[in-house]
């Protein structure tokens, strides 16, 4: 996963490869600077299944949800943005 800073206040990922909500878990635990062990469930915010299948197919695509302090956007195009 690839961790690309725009301005310092957004940081951006790339997940191809690995399932949409690993990503995010992955994503937000790489920009807290933590194991993502560590985190909350991500299914206290977004139903994993429900991202999965939205993501699981090209399309245009995008979800927001709020995870360990960050906004989440999960995008169609294999991104996960954290603000």
């Amino acid at each position: 996963m690839e961790l690309q800073t725009s301005d310092g206040q957004e940081a951006e990922f790339e997940f191809v490869g690995s399932s949409t909500s690993e990503a995010v878990v992955q994503a937000v635990a790489e920009a807290a600077g933590t194991d993502p062990t560590e985190l909350p469930p991500l299914y206290d915010q977004v139903d994993p299944d429900a991202l999965e299948k939205l993501f699981r197919n090209p399309s245009n695509g995008v979800v927001a949800f709020d995870y360990h302090g960050y906004t989440v956007v999960v995008r169609s195009d294999g991104t996960v943005l954290l603000k």
